[in-house]
């Protein structure tokens, strides 16, 4: 017998239904989570999960008593889908190369200007994140920030850099980026991403 021999963690149970009103509904039991959860996302649509003791007729109750908001979701999430189509369709090719060079080269140059010290960048396909820094430096840069307006990119660049003196977003770490574009300027900035939301769901191939 092997005492260090693991049993694997038990996989989500996904089945899939359909909806008269909202079409393909995905329910997954998961085995650690305690309440029953519905999200709606752009070119996915209703995803419900719910904890493996509660029986699937419940989950579909509860999908039931959501309907109202699951139909407001769903038209945010067409407006998204619409908007993601959209910008796609108008963008030309950019390869992966052509991506890096201008984020990094862009990056190196704001820490250059504001007097920023980082280890590593890295570029990734985040899926709800412009960005993050680690506890040692090293940032990681969303590629999607590539097609943003150039002051909101550069907006999202500082505020990385701003992570390698403060690494959470206390009183110290604001007063960084108010030193920098000011008070309002960088509420409005930060309002004006959300915005640009829908760049995290490219339409599926």
């Amino acid at each position: 017998m092997n005492i260090f021999s693991r049993t694997k963690p038990e996989q989500p149970k996904t089945s899939i239904s359909t909806d008269p009103e909202f079409g393909r509904i995905q329910f997954t039991a998961v085995h650690r989570l305690r309440s029953i959860r519905i999200f709606v996302q752009p070119f996915q649509g209703v995803i419900v999960k719910f904890p493996s003791g509660v029986s699937l007729k419940k989950a579909e109750a509860f999908l039931d008593s959501k309907r109202s908001w699951i139909r407001q979701a769903l038209l945010r999430a067409q407006i998204t889908e619409q908007k993601s189509r959209d910008h796609f369709a108008s963008e030309g090719a950019f390869n992966k190369a052509e991506i890096r060079r201008s984020l990094t080269e862009r990056l190196y140059a704001l820490a250059q200007e504001y007097d920023f010290q980082y280890n590593k960048v890295s570029l990734r396909n985040q899926k709800s994140r412009w960005g993050s820094c680690s506890a040692q430096d090293n940032i990681s840069l969303n590629q999607i920030l590539f097609y943003l307006p150039n002051h909101l990119r550069d907006y999202v660049l500082v505020h990385e850099l701003a992570h390698t003196r403060e690494k959470n977003h206390s009183p110290k770490f604001w007063k960084i980026l108010f030193d920098i574009y000011g008070k309002f300027e960088t509420i409005r900035m930060r309002r004006e991403l959300k915005a640009f939301d829908y760049l995290f769901y490219p339409p599926p191939n």
